[in-house]
């Protein structure tokens, strides 16, 4: 197994695209049924199967990921090679970066002493998909990239 098996919730979001994928392994609901009661093991298989298809496409369509603590916030923008990167780092402890008050407290106080902003781009370790997998493991999470884009604005009309 390359990732980790979706969690039950998970299945049973996905239940039609699972019901999809069962039939291209030839497996209608009663034939399903029989390997359920019968074959413990392929079961397992098909579920660890099925879960390796959804984090591959989840990682390969991903464009952009922010993950963010507190005190500090990473914000991704992700091609085939590269990961563009933005990272803030905060030396004023009473923001909150998981909020969006705390983001917008940034976006006034850019050019604060307060505030360090950081951009640069690295080729991925392994693969863009590990590395997506990765973050999203430690609680990243997918965005359309509009924290990216609006801080990446500032990099081209800023000297910080």
């Amino acid at each position: 197994m390359k990732y980790h098996r979706l969690t039950h919730e998970q299945f049973e979001a996905l239940h039609q695209e699972f019901a999809v994928f069962l039939a291209t392994q030839g497996l209608d609901s009663s034939k399903w049924k029989e390997i359920k009661e019968k074959q413990p093991e392929r079961v397992d298989a098909l579920l660890d199967l099925f879960s390796d298809v959804v984090w591959d496409k989840i990682s390969r369509e991903c464009q952009f990921l922010e993950f963010s603590t507190p005190d500090q916030l990473f914000l991704f923008q992700l091609s085939e090679t590269t990961a563009s990167a933005i990272i803030l780092k905060l030396k004023e402890s009473e923001i909150d970066l998981t909020t969006s008050a705390g983001f917008q407290w940034i976006l006034n106080h850019l050019d604060s002493d307060q505030v360090s902003l950081y951009q640069g781009n690295r080729t991925y370790p392994t693969t863009k998909n590990e590395f997506v997998y990765s973050y999203l493991r430690k609680g990243a999470v997918r965005s359309e990239g509009e924290r990216f884009k609006a801080l990446e604005t500032y990099f081209s009309n800023s000297s910080k």
